[in-house]
């Protein structure tokens, strides 16, 4: 049998606490009871020691909830984190950041805070989120935040699209730039919650069905106005290829699971407040139990996991697929490839050159792949070289003629850019 392949994580989600006081419609944190296990300060400093001796290069901590902000010792985890040489992302409701709370926060390290929003009307987002007030103190936040904030933090807001603010979503990318209170706006899609067991039909159950869009063609004009809106330059952290997912997504979610290659092999850890740990959505081990996160990454029950990944995809519902952005700049087989890793992490991280270079060295090792090419054209894009990034778009058309649809946007950017070019 080969030799399972084995990468180093390039996502990490630290799970503080599921305690929260909003009963958004969509979650089910906010039945944790009070007693449930929350991580305390010196666990995710192991954690994070831990993960520092396992990866020699920066990878964003998502630090979640719950609503993380409960918890006195979150700002200094993120100097810690900071001191580690990674980067802090905190999600929250904004509901406990006040004035003093937006000082603190310009006085830390964090790096990147997301905001959810789910519309530009209160009663919108109130019933969304389950909680009166919460859109009037996000809004309060904001305005705080964009008052007392610095060029190091990267303010987003976060927002859902739902049957309830389809209408909606289109202006709020308007109003985000509009009020400049948030550096970009990004979407998700609806996903079942929580690591369950697929179920068929979950997005019909009660609990989704109220939130799930109905009609299709609203769906498809509203996520095409976003897709415009991205197209006149409005700061929309989503890919192209990932806004054009979202409809085929939300017109079937199971067949869009079963189509979509289960491409984050072992590329996510977790830490949840229990202290236990997962790679890509399964139970590895625990950091309660003596031992390192290194030898764990490295045992024989990562391994067993990976080999089932490769073979399975995740056995539990992973329909959250569709908001990793990874998934839809690059293939899932080959990812497992070193480069194409690097690749990936540079891209994410903004670091174009940093990223092409990776991608030059994936494809010497596979060069008939035409997500690569992708990529490559990708990053070729974003550094402004548009005659190399038609070159790489045609060939992976070649490859892969299907493929267009997903890019169409950014090919037409590319031609649009390599026309200009010539004039000049």
């Amino acid at each position: 049998m080969d030799k399972v392949k084995v990468s180093n994580p390039l996502f990490c989600d630290l799970i503080v606490s599921h305690r929260c006081f909003f009963k958004c419609q969509m979650c089910i944190d906010w039945k944790t009871p009070s007693s449930a296990a929350i991580l305390n300060f010196n666990e995710a400093k192991k954690f994070i020691d831990n993960l520092s001796d396992l990866i020699d290069y920066k990878i964003d901590i998502n630090i979640m909830g719950g609503e993380p902000f409960m918890l006195d010792w979150l700002l200094p985890l993120c100097d810690y984190i900071h001191y580690k040489g990674f980067k802090a992302i905190i999600s929250t409701n904004a509901y406990l950041i006040n004035e003093e709370m937006a000082k603190k926060i310009r006085d830390s390290h964090l790096g990147v805070l997301a905001i959810s929003l789910d519309g530009i009307k209160a009663e919108t987002h109130d019933s969304i989120r389950g909680k009166k007030g919460a859109y009037s103190r996000a809004i309060d936040a904001l305005g705080y935040l964009k008052k007392y904030r610095n060029d190091k933090l990267h303010i987003s807001i976060l927002s859902l699209i739902l049957e309830k603010n389809l209408e909606e979503l289109p202006k709020l990318v308007k109003w985000t730039r509009e009020t400049g209170v948030a550096n970009s706006i990004s979407f998700l899609a609806l996903v079942e919650s929580g690591l369950v067991k697929r179920k068929e039909g979950w997005f019909r159950q009660t609990k989704y069905g109220r939130l799930w869009p109905q009609d299709l063609h609203k769906v498809k004009k509203n996520i095409d106005s976003i897709i415009s809106l991205k197209k006149q330059g409005y700061n929309i952290d989503n890919p192209f290829s990932q806004l054009e997912a979202f409809k085929e997504y939300y017109n079937d979610p199971e067949k869009f699971v079963r189509k979509t290659e289960y491409c984050i092999h072992d590329y996510i850890i977790d830490l949840d407040p229990t202290g236990d740990i997962f790679l890509s959505g399964h139970l590895l081990g625990s950091m309660k139990n003596n031992g390192t996160l290194k030898k764990l990454w490295f045992s024989e029950e990562a391994d067993k996991i990976r080999e089932y990944i490769d073979a399975h995809g995740c056995d539990t519902s992973r329909s959250c697929l569709i908001n990793f952005i990874c998934a839809f700049t690059q293939d899932g087989d080959k990812q497992s490839d070193y480069f194409g890793k690097m690749a990936i992490y540079y891209q994410a991280s903004e670091k174009y050159d940093l990223a092409l270079i990776h991608f030059k060295k994936a494809l010497e090792k596979n060069p008939n792949n035409a997500n690569l090419h992708l990529g490559t054209a990708y990053n070729y894009l974003k550094l402004r070289d548009y005659k190399a990034a038609l070159n790489e778009y045609n060939e992976a058309f070649r490859l892969k003629p299907d493929c267009y649809k997903m890019v169409c946007s950014d090919y037409s950017e590319a031609m649009k850019g390599s026309l200009e070019t010539d004039k000049n």
